[in-house]
């Protein structure tokens, strides 16, 4: 708004506000380790006896004793018991992410010994859904994600997903928190293992548990700047490491220490260092090890040969299917006319029928030309028979193309013209890693004629890993990529190509072929990208490969029967492709990944490197020496970091782990206050102290600091058990009690942070999508382990999963976790697009979350899988439907007005659709639909 339009008392306040803004920066800029003494995060955890009460009846544990003396007074107090249904569906949720089975409820509210619900909490406890759903909790802390995030570089982490699989088998079996803390930091320095020694369980484990080192954004393996921006770059994934260890271990916000003190905390920049010392010698810049490239292999004695053997069998099978479809297609297919065709004769010059240039260029776009007949990259040579694409790691622009020009637009409707190739091998003898692309072109031409001609040189790029980019090359002036064409990697051993079919004057559709039969949907194109031109292979980027059997053919459309042939051999080669996916599928589901190759962090080097304080966090200014050290205000005694040195790391990692859990000290009691903190806000919405990412000074009160404290204490006292800490709280009468408003609450304590009543509070991102999936009965719980289940963006550019592959229907936590990909309906339910790590996840309500349950494919699927299953569990009764379908969904029996309207909703819905077939179906799945949008169904109560 302009200036005359602002109240003046609005400039007042704003000038009072920055004053003491400033003031409150200046004083807390000048704290030291004796003022932190003072602060009560920074304390021992140290027992404490729970207040006496007046109304003890009502406390059912210490954590209730506590409430109660600050609700007493207050004048008020813990409600009333919650229904025994509603808190079964409280502690599954709580417990497991996942909605009770209609069995279990029945089994439950029968049950009446005094101890039903602590038995069913242990059931729940010793669960598999357990450790995914508290597993899912720290991997939002620790910053876990299947990219590296970082700008437009987010690329893969294929490994990642080890650390997921270790981090639920910890959580699930209740490993001591402190341990499992010094695993994730130092796990290499506490195993004494050295690459190339045969490995067990334990050693793979605490390997696989110092990826959480490498959850920060790492964009460095993608770094094409200059020498400092790639500095910057790798000093950024370091202290994304120091983020996410500040404030899920220590509770603070370190980062604001990298270019001075703490203004708000007693946090040095000196202490910023000493933190960075510790991490830098397995992230040294200087020894750089690129994301892709910081792996190690841990074999199991025996684990990699049954792998093999295994995996070799699945391989025989698949060939089996392949080459009997592969024979059929080969034996029934239509003979176009060959118009090109090379088995790469060793007899015969490469150069007879190949170039370097596009027909009637005479150079490769400005790029030293490939060398024809020779093995020196970028070069082309025959071996064997075989085509050799030997690349020379440059850049692109350059090809070998064919002599010939060919016509890439048939001129009828129907007529076609089609390329393929044997792909060899996807690397040279002896190399050790496969081309990243096998990319070709067709229509290739004159690359130093006008750089605004339209069309020729489309790139065909195919990819290992899954669908194909095509790609219009402008001669001079960059690319535009068209779309992609085939689902199914490129790999040794196959047929590839595509074919381009004429569909009307000016589009044709590209197919992509493999083995003769059409793989993936079609792609138009339009006519006029399509000049004649030659044929050819791309080189660039590293990528060598070979190839043999080039052959191009058209169609015969002189032939009178052609057009009646081709339809009859499409139809059957359709129905045969139909039938053959799914065994594919199947038979591929059973692939596991090579076993020993783990994602990890280890020192690069033994010796301390030197590391120096930055001036102003600028890497390029660089000032005195620092050495591995603990904060001081937490380090009261001053103790020297003083680490035990291996032969293979400096072993300082391994000390600051050991310091951070060292028992009765203050940095144990502050992990232990942000755990029990964390734990406190998956129970009850917000946590005692309601910035979990930040107890310092500069962080909210606690609600009940008396109640945070004997929690740490008592945790610690459990032995670090994460277990006995949720056996407490589920057998508070804070947990059991209802989460029916009163108007003295309200008046009193409008936002319950004295919990004088349950906080009712919708279900989050995962549990939503899981829980849907669980009731319709598509939920799969074998997939619990392995690599992501992979998603795409669709056509409407939503971020989905393809329910055809392998563990579609598996739970979040095992969907890949890509940071500018997040999943459509997990990202509108406020599931983190993880920048750092995410110690609280946010609870919009927005107009898009509505609607997306009403209008989306899944929701409208998930709501006929529902209808399915209630009409299987329950016949054709209406009223034990109804009672069916509230079990499943909100896990209670619903009343008799629910039941009378339920059933009307039903009469309504069948008289609508009184015209279409099967109203009843389609009125039963507006129903499950309705419980799923509802607030009883997607809160907790």
């Amino acid at each position: 708004m302009p200036r005359e339009a602002i109240p003046p008392n609005a400039i007042l306040i704003s000038v009072v506000c920055l004053i003491t803004l400033i003031a409150r920066g200046h004083a807390l800029g000048a704290a030291s380790p004796e003022v932190a003494a003072r602060h009560w995060a920074f304390q021992p955890a140290s027992t404490i006896q729970p207040p006496a009460i007046r109304g003890v009846q009502k406390a059912r544990t210490p954590i209730d004793r506590f409430l109660l003396s600050k609700l007493e007074k207050e004048g008020l107090n813990l409600s009333e018991p919650v229904g025994r249904a509603t808190l079964l569906r409280r502690a599954s949720f709580t417990l497991t992410g996942l909605p009770p089975l209609p069995e279990d409820i029945e089994a439950f509210l029968k049950d009446r010994a005094p101890d039903a619900f602590e038995r069913r909490v242990e059931t729940m406890l010793g669960s598999a859904r357990y450790g995914e759903r508290w597993g899912r909790h720290w991997l939002d802390v620790a910053g876990y994600a299947d990219s590296n995030g970082y700008f437009n570089a987010d690329t893969d982490r294929p490994l990642a997903y080890r650390y997921r699989d270790y981090v639920i088998r910890s959580i699930a079996r209740d490993d001591p928190f402190d341990r499992f803390i010094r695993e994730q930091i130092a796990g290499d320095e506490l195993t004494g293992w050295a690459p190339g020694q045969p490995a067990d369980d334990r050693v793979v484990e605490l390997l696989e548990a110092t990826h959480f080192l490498r959850n920060g954004q790492d964009g460095s393996g993608e770094s094409d700047g200059n020498p400092d921006e790639v500095r910057a770059d790798r000093y950024y994934a370091l202290e994304s490491a120091m983020q996410i260890i500040g404030s899920s271990l220590l509770g603070l916000t370190v980062q604001c220490a990298k270019c001075h003190d703490h203004k708000f905390e007693p946090f040095s920049q000196k202490d910023y260092y000493g933190l960075q010392a510790v991490l830098y010698p397995a992230f040294n810049i200087e020894k750089w090890v690129k994301p892709n490239d910081r792996f190690v292999h841990a074999y199991k004695p025996g684990e990699l040969e049954a792998w093999q053997a295994e995996d070799d069998a699945i391989g025989r099978e698949e060939r089996r299917l392949r080459e009997a479809f592969t024979s059929w297609v080969s034996s029934h297919r239509l003979r176009g006319k060959t118009v090109f065709r090379d088995d790469f004769d060793p007899a015969r010059p490469l150069s007879e029928r190949w170039s370097n240039t596009a027909p009637g260029d005479d150079a490769p776009g400005g790029k030293p030309p490939v060398t024809l007949d020779s093995d020196q990259g970028p070069g082309a040579v025959v071996k064997e028979g075989r085509l050799q694409i030997v690349e020379g790691g440059g850049s692109g622009d350059r090809w070998i193309s064919t002599r010939q020009s060919f016509s890439w637009r048939p001129g009828n409707t129907g007529d076609w013209i089609q390329v393929t190739f044997d792909l060899v091998a996807d690397r040279l003898p002896g190399a050790s890693s496969g081309a990243e692309r096998v990319a070709y072109f067709i229509a290739t031409r004159d690359f130093d004629g006008n750089g605004s001609q339209r069309g020729g040189n489309l790139l065909i790029d195919g990819n290992p890993g899954g669908a194909t980019s095509v790609h219009l090359e402008y001669p001079r002036a960059g690319s535009k990529g068209l779309g992609s064409v085939g689902k199914t990697g490129y790999r040794p051993g196959h047929n590839y190509g595509v074919r381009l079919t004429r569909v009307n004057a000016t589009e044709l559709s590209m197919e992509h072929l493999m083995d003769g039969a059409v793989d993936g949907k079609p792609l138009t194109v339009a006519a006029s990208d399509l000049p004649d031109g030659g044929f050819g292979f791309e080189y660039c980027c590293s990528r060598s490969f070979i190839v043999d059997n080039v052959v191009i053919e058209a169609s015969a459309m002189e032939d009178p029967a052609w057009a009646e042939k081709s339809r009859l051999f499409q139809k059957e080669l359709e129905d045969r492709s139909s039938k053959l996916e799914p065994e594919l599928k199947r038979i591929e589901s059973r692939r596991r990944p090579k076993p020993g190759r783990i994602s990890w962090m280890t020192d690069l080097g033994s010796e301390a490197p030197e590391v120096r304080l930055l001036k102003r966090g600028d890497h390029t200014s660089p000032g005195d020496r620092v050495a591995p050290a603990f904060p001081a205000f937490l380090n009261r005694g001053g103790e020297p970091l003083a680490p035990a040195k291996s032969a293979r790391t400096t072993g300082s990692r391994r000390r600051w782990a050991e310091w951070i859990t060292e028992q009765g000290s203050p940095q144990a009691g502050l992990l232990a206050r942000v755990t029990m903190n964390r734990m406190w806000q998956h129970y009850f919405g917000t946590g005692l102290v309601s910035t979990p990412d930040n107890l310092g000074v500069s962080g909210s009160p606690p609600s009940n600091r008396e109640l945070l404290d004997w929690l740490a204490a008592e945790f610690i006292r459990s032995g670090w058990s994460m277990k006995a800490m949720h056996r407490l709280m589920t057998k508070s009468a804070a947990f059991q009690q209802s989460s029916a408003p009163k108007p003295v609450g309200i008046a009193k304590d409008p936002s319950d942070r004295w919990l004088w009543r349950y906080p009712m509070r919708r279900l989050d991102a995962d549990a939503i999508r899981d829980a849907t999936l669980a009731v319709g009965g598509k939920l799969d719980l074998e997939h619990a382990a392995g690599p992501y289940v992979p998603t795409a963006r669709s056509g409407s550019g939503e971020v989905v999963v393809d329910e055809t592959v392998p563990g579609a229907f598996a739970r979040s936590i095992f969907l890949q976790q890509r940071r500018t990909k997040v999943p459509t309906l997990l990202g509108l339910f406020d599931a983190p697009s993880v920048v750092f790590n995410c110690s609280r996840r946010a609870e919009t309500t927005m107009p898009l979350q509505s609607l997306s349950l009403l209008n989306s494919d899944f929701s409208v699927k998930r709501a006929e899988d529902f209808a399915s299953r209630v009409a299987r569990d329950a016949g054709a009764d209406v009223e034990r439907r109804i009672q069916r379908a509230f079990l499943l969904a909100v896990g209670a029996v619903p009343t008799r007005s629910q039941s009378r309207l339920t059933a009307k909703f039903l009469e309504s819905q069948r008289a609508v659709y009184a015209a279409t077939p099967d109203p009843d179906r389609r009125a039963w799945n507006d129903l499950c639909q309705m419980i799923l949008a509802s607030n009883s169904f997607l809160y907790l109560e």
